[in-house]
This record gives C-alpha cells, structure tokens and sequence, in this order.
C-alpha cells in the first residue's frame, strides 16, 4: 500500500482516511440503533468510539486491512465508513465492511462506495476473492451485494449470540475473474 494513504473518488463521493476529528460522526454512525441494528459493535461515547479509531489505524499498521472515511464529495461531509479487514495475503482475500448514515441510506451512495472499494480491492491489493458477512435480516446489505454480483454461498444459523439473541450470518463472495 505504499505510504501513501489511498483516496477514492467516485461521482459524488471521496473515500480518505479517517481522522480523530472525525470521532463525532464514527460516533453518530456507531451509537445509532438504526445503523447498528446488524453490527455486532456499538458505542456510546467519544472515549468508546476510540476503540474503532485505533482499529482502523491497527489495520494498516499490521497490513491486515484498509478503511475508508465515506464523505460527499462537494461538502467533505463524513456520511458513513468502510473498508476491507481480516486480510491474508497470502489466500489474496479479505472481508469487506460498510455502513451509512441513516440520511444517506437508501439513495445509492453504499452501492457507489462499494464500487471503488472493489475496484480497489481487486486492482491495488490484488485480491482474488472479497467477503462480506451480512448479518440475517439486514435485506437492504443483501439486496446491496447481490446487485453488485456478488454470490451467496450460505448461511450459518444461529452462529453468534448477540444482543441477548442468536443470529444468522449470510456468507457473500464476489471472485477476481
């Protein structure tokens, strides 16, 4: 990845890194029940979302991962993050992982994201295979992937215990072909 840190841009939008400024809106997206009905995370506070930020630096440090800051491109207004962790070289894939906020959602902008995010994905880090974990029930991330070509290749039920219930994940891949 070099030490340049990749910038994205597509119609409407501009992926850069993420920076401890932007805490308060890695906050808004976490601490929403509307956002993070399907994410195994959530957090509450600035000290708890610090968490995520270190994360995010953690990935390129260890070479295990690279996630975006999603912002419009005519304001620079941070709307949602994403990216690619649980990275192997070795096997050339990675997990892909996004989320918006709830006034962005709905209007294309993930599905713009994700474009850039696998061209990049498949071109820059060479991948040959990209993963997303989509948690049961979240129809619109499933509905999201397929469109974008990826398969459904299964689905584990009841695999994880999350907030007080068990829940289905749904195993997507897209192939380099």
């Amino acid at each position: 990845m070099g030490l340049q840190f990749p910038v994205l841009t597509s119609d409407r939008l501009i992926l850069r890194q993420i920076k401890p400024e932007d805490a308060p809106v890695v906050l808004e997206g976490y601490g929403d029940t509307r956002v993070n009905l399907f994410m195994s995370v959530a957090y509450h506070t600035l000290e708890e979302v610090q968490v995520q930020l270190d994360w995010y630096t953690e990935l390129l440090e260890k070479q295990t991962g690279i996630w975006w800051g999603i912002c419009m491109k005519d304001t620079g207004q941070m709307i949602g993050n994403g990216g690619y962790h649980k990275w192997e070289h070795q096997h050339r894939c990675a997990e892909l992982g996004y989320w918006l906020l709830p006034e962005y959602q709905g209007k294309g902008y993930a599905a713009e994201a994700v474009k850039v995010m696998l061209d990049y994905g498949f071109s820059s880090m060479d991948l040959h295979r990209i993963e997303a974990i989509v948690e049961g029930g979240n129809q619109a991330s499933s509905l999201l992937l397929k469109r974008l070509d990826f398969d459904l290749e299964g689905i584990r039920k009841e695999c994880e215990f999350i907030k007080g219930r068990f829940i289905d994940l749904e195993i997507w891949a897209k192939l380099n072909k």
